[in-house]
């Protein structure tokens, strides 16, 4: 009878002080994981047992060195006042700021590797030779003060502000009539950001704050910023009213027909979702995007796992849009007639279906990774994005963000 296949899918999988019987268990080992740790030792001893590494980043640390392993998810920060201790390897799942004098503090570091954005003083650069970045990495100037992506300006900050640059990585909102902007010019205050959106009236004073490669946005008096990805409702008119900045995503449903004419003025810095029956409604209103997508009547976005059934495309006679979703499987009594003519996939990584099902599934499918119509789920999946696996019956799988081989 064969050894079983193991199969181990980790963020980060340490190996250093793996054994022979383990690896003696096993006809064949893969690793798939962003970060693996390993010695010379255990590397040697992976080599000889002809183990499968799929990894970013592979880090070699002496036999006898102490080290921890942190995962952070979201945002990190790494202070000057942050205390030493033992050594560890970070992986942060999000955004990692490096505060100024920080020199200190990333000693105790013996790699840092990240999925997202990093964001640290110039001076430091010299510091990061062990950083590897998954994303984008941002620097600033040393003497800039950091301020949130985003930044709205508001009479508290005016209160506040000195002498100085402030920096904000994304844009700098200025949009409150009531604000006093002679009062920043006259402190010395500059802004050093990529974009700066600005109410009408304000434009003419609040330009002497930035440098001539900021890109400027005018925008009506009156006119509310929204953060964020929305849904065009009731509640948001009522709250931010009919002038709208939207930093995000703009999703209107079909249900929100009637609220496309209250619109005074609209700018969405992302994507417009709407039916194509709104179309031409949409086309009266003062409306600036980064893109428009037209889509059925119903949208999911952004799930890790859906299951169509026939239930769900009864219930939505004008059709689903899935967009940015990760596993979706369709049961198998949903006919592909109904598939062509109510559902369509937009930027997903696996679909699984059935044999009978996988013409009508591509027809609908745009920028889709994966499509498995084994009908087997999770482990049809894998099959077909993981090479070589074969029949995964005999394997163990090990899903993990950090796992100790």
């Amino acid at each position: 009878m064969p050894k079983n296949k193991l199969i181990i899918n980790a963020a980060i999988c340490d190996a250093r002080n793996v054994k022979e019987e383990t690896l003696a268990n096993y006809e064949n080992i893969t690793i798939n994981s962003a970060v693996i740790l390993i010695t010379p030792e255990s590397k040697n001893l992976l080599h000889s047992y002809g183990v499968a590494l799929n990894c970013s980043d592979v880090v070699e640390l002496d036999k006898d060195s102490d080290v921890d392993i942190m995962i952070q998810n979201g945002r990190f920060v790494i202070s000057a006042s942050d205390p030493g201790g033992k050594k560890v390897y970070l992986m942060v799942n999000g955004a990692l700021e490096i505060e100024p004098g920080a020199e200190k503090a990333l000693e105790r570091f013996v790699g840092i590797y990240v999925n997202g954005m990093v964001i640290y003083p110039e001076s430091l650069s010299s510091y990061l030779g062990s950083l590897k970045v998954n994303g984008s990495i941002e620097t600033y100037p040393d003497d800039a003060i950091l301020l949130k992506n985003t930044f709205v300006v508001d009479r508290t900050f005016i209160k506040r502000c000195k002498n100085a640059r402030y920096f904000a990585r994304k844009r700098v909102v200025i949009l409150d009539n009531s604000l006093d902007i002679a009062e920043m010019v006259n402190r010395g205050v500059r802004f050093l950001t990529k974009n700066a959106v600005i109410a009408e009236s304000l434009v003419d004073a609040a330009l002497q704050l930035f440098d001539d490669t900021t890109g400027i946005v005018t925008v009506p008096d009156g006119c509310s910023f929204v953060n964020g990805s929305s849904e065009l409702s009731r509640a948001l008119l009522i709250k931010y009213g009919p002038k709208l900045f939207i930093n995000g995503d703009l999703m209107i449903d079909l249900k929100a027909a009637d609220l496309l004419e209250k619109i005074e003025y609209l700018h969405v810095t992302g994507t417009v979702r709407i039916p194509k029956s709104l179309e031409e409604s949409f086309c009266k209103i003062d409306a600036h995007y980064g893109n428009l997508m037209f889509v059925r009547g119903k949208c999911i976005i952004d799930k890790v796992s859906l299951k169509i059934d026939r239930r769900m495309l009864d219930q939505n006679g004008d059709g689903i849009t899935v967009i940015d979703c990760v596993n979706v499987s369709i049961d198998e009594d949903v006919p592909p007639e109904l598939i062509l003519e109510r559902v369509e996939f937009k930027d997903c990584v696996n679909i699984n279906c059935f044999p009978g099902q996988r013409s009508a599934v591509e027809e609908v499918s745009e920028d889709v990774v994966n499509i498995n119509d084994s009908g087997r789920g999770i482990k049809g999946i894998l099959s077909a994005i993981i090479p070589n696996l074969g029949d995964l019956s005999d394997s163990k799988i090990i899903n993990a963000s950090s796992y100790t081989l």
